[in-house]
């Protein structure tokens, strides 16, 4: 094999213990012993509704089966997504188009290929930590970027206080020979939220917070000053909900939602957002006919 491929066969911790928790799920009859894993996001209390919707409205044409069901896609798929795309809760200051899509199999693959395509190998992608697990694999197994860790300390995570982090983490790369090409952000965070918590607030808070529309401005302005990409990965917009313990949440801004004009070069912008994690029998009942 190439010595490209050898170096991502190296055993990792992370998706070593995925393997595990899925070959050995829980089942209530089948395997009561089984592995219940809060390390993967997954809507299952929707796969029921969502298997049933599917069965009812899911439609097989001969357009699914040439190359043009891959590139441009579907025929019903682009107007659905602009539909939904420029509606609440994205709410895009500028209407989305069909040029400004790219759609895949999943946002784990569109981050390789923006990792890919954005950074030279080496180069830097700096985050703010604890991190999703999933993005260091994105960003080094094809793409050789390296990751640019922002630890934060006392400093609250959704504050302005917090960007001046990302800039002395990106000075410190740079001193050391790193360029930084990307910003990461995850708007809702995943995994975050806001600790330390008590523990009864985690299930609530951790995958519900946002970065409110000041702060978001402040992460494009300082991206403008090192010309460095920012990506918003918004594959959580549609989970932020009030709870008892959190009866006023700070609401969801879009990236696509903040006008970039005297901001940042829009080509500088890019938002992520998949529909694994936002499934639910409102949503599906009202783009029942869109699908």
């Amino acid at each position: 094999m190439s010595q490209r491929v050898q170096e991502t066969l190296l055993p990792s911790p992370l998706y070593e213990s995925f393997g595990r928790a899925l070959d050995d799920a829980y089942h209530p009859t089948s395997n009561p012993n089984g592995i219940i894993s809060l390390g993967i996001a997954e809507n299952t209390p929707m796969y029921p509704a969502l298997a049933s919707f599917l069965d009812q409205h899911l439609r097989v044409t001969p357009s699914l089966f040439g190359y043009g069901a891959v590139n441009p896609g579907p025929p019903d798929l682009i107007p659905s997504l602009l539909a939904f795309y420029n509606a609440a809760p994205f709410s895009p200051a500028v209407s989305i188009e069909r040029e400004h899509l790219y759609y895949t199999a999943g946002c784990t693959s569109l981050l390789d290929q923006l990792f890919w395509t954005l950074c030279d190998e080496g180069e830097g992608v700096v985050i703010g930590m604890p991190l999703y697990g999933g993005f260091e694999n994105d960003l080094r197994t094809r793409g050789k970027a390296r990751l640019v860790p922002v630890r934060f300390g006392e400093v609250d995570v959704y504050s302005a206080e917090a960007v001046r982090r990302y800039e002395e983490e990106i000075l410190k790369a740079e001193k050391d020979g790193v360029k930084v090409r990307v910003l990461v952000l995850c708007t809702p965070h995943n995994p975050p939220g806001q600790f330390p918590l008590p523990l009864t607030l985690l299930i609530t808070a951790a995958d519900n917070r946002c970065y409110s529309r000041e702060v978001m401005i402040e992460y494009m302005r300082l991206c403008q000053k090192y010309k460095i990409h920012l990506l918003s990965d918004e594959i959580y917009a549609l989970t932020t909900f009030p709870t008892d313990d959190i009866p006023d949440p700070t609401p969801f801004t879009s990236l696509l939602s903040i006008p970039k004009q005297d901001i940042i070069d829009p080509s500088l912008c890019h938002v992520l957002h998949g529909m694994s994690k936002v499934l639910s029998p409102h949503r599906m009942s009202s783009s029942k006919e869109r699908l």
